[in-house]
């Protein structure tokens, strides 16, 4: 069975969007790495870049009606209140997470426990185009890079996946997907140059590279790599993405691998109180695939292979 927490782990604040509330990439994080990490809340908003997220809204809509939206299916009712993950609400049953970035990360408080992580993911897009780029590294020096030294905490970007097929979710703009995902792994890599400059020597940014990992499958195992993606719009993570996205997360934190779950029994435990699952509602009664012991496996190797050369 998956370990609880330790009390003297770390604590680690998440924000983005649905690349993390997809599969509840935070609590399953901290269930993968439960023995490493003793809290984590998040701030997520679908479909928000950096600015959209600092602001609240996406869409014209704000956070906390959207996520509400977001996570009210049958897994949100069952999450567990407190668990690897915790966070949110002091009523599980609506755990949505923080109200906004600035109540996540203490600005509204001056009483809250510091951060040790912040892992935070723009939209997709956004770092693979020059003026997106240039105006969410702004923001993310201007706006979140405060609050991060403030906590003194380690910032970690993660470089998401390109999508599935050229031209998917209004990217016919950024090629195929190994072009894309140089343009992500390029606007990400100056995300952490910028804040390198401005950071003090004794915090290092760092890149997750989950996108350089969803390529390797894809050059290595092209079944496997298909298999990483929601098959419905081909750009949100199925669960064995979120898994691989997983690891190469505790990789990231920890410069080394999180347990490997050694039954199909410990890889339910990771999602035991997942708050919404990859098209739950479209697969039915019988959930989202998990992945299965050999693709777990075969998913830890490719992020420390990834890791262990990009970090």
């Amino acid at each position: 069975m998956i370990q609880p927490p330790s009390s003297g782990g770390v604590r680690v604040a998440f924000i983005g969007n649905s690349i993390q509330y997809y599969n509840d990439c935070p609590r399953f994080v901290a269930n993968l790495s439960s023995l490493r990490i003793a809290h984590q809340d998040s701030y997520l908003r679908g479909g928000a870049n950096l600015a959209e997220l600092w602001d609240g809204m996406a869409h014209g809509a704000p956070h906390w009606a959207s996520m509400r939206n977001a996570f009210s299916t049958e897994e949100m009712m069952n999450a567990a209140s407190g668990g690897a993950g915790g966070g949110g609400s002091d009523d599980h049953n609506c755990d949505v997470g923080s109200p906004t970035v600035q109540a996540l990360l203490g600005c509204d408080s001056h009483n809250k426990d510091r951060w040790d992580y912040v892992v935070v993911n723009d939209h997709t897009q956004g770092p693979a185009r020059p003026v997106s780029q240039k105006k969410h590294e702004q923001i993310l020096l201007d706006k979140y890079l405060p609050l991060i030294i403030d906590n003194g905490a380690t910032p970690i970007i993660i470089e998401t996946a390109a999508y599935r097929y050229p031209g998917v979710h209004r990217s016919e703009d950024l090629g195929s997907t190994q072009e894309f995902q140089q343009k992500i792994r390029q606007g990400v890599q100056s995300y952490i140059h910028a804040l390198r400059t401005k950071l003090p020597e004794t915090i290092q940014p760092r890149m997750a590279p989950v996108g350089t990992a969803f390529l390797h499958v894809q050059d290595d195992n092209y079944k496997v790599w298909e298999r990483l993606f929601d098959p419905f719009d081909h750009f949100h993570p199925s669960p064995s993405g979120t898994f691989l996205q997983g690891c190469v997360l505790h990789w990231t934190m920890f410069d080394s691998p999180p347990p490997l779950p050694r039954s199909d029994e410990e890889i339910r435990d990771l999602w035991k109180d997942a708050r919404v699952m990859h098209d739950v509602k479209k697969n039915g009664d019988q959930g989202p695939p998990l992945p299965t012991m050999i693709e777990a496996e075969y998913l830890w190797n490719v992020a420390k292979i990834i890791c262990e050369t990009d970090l």
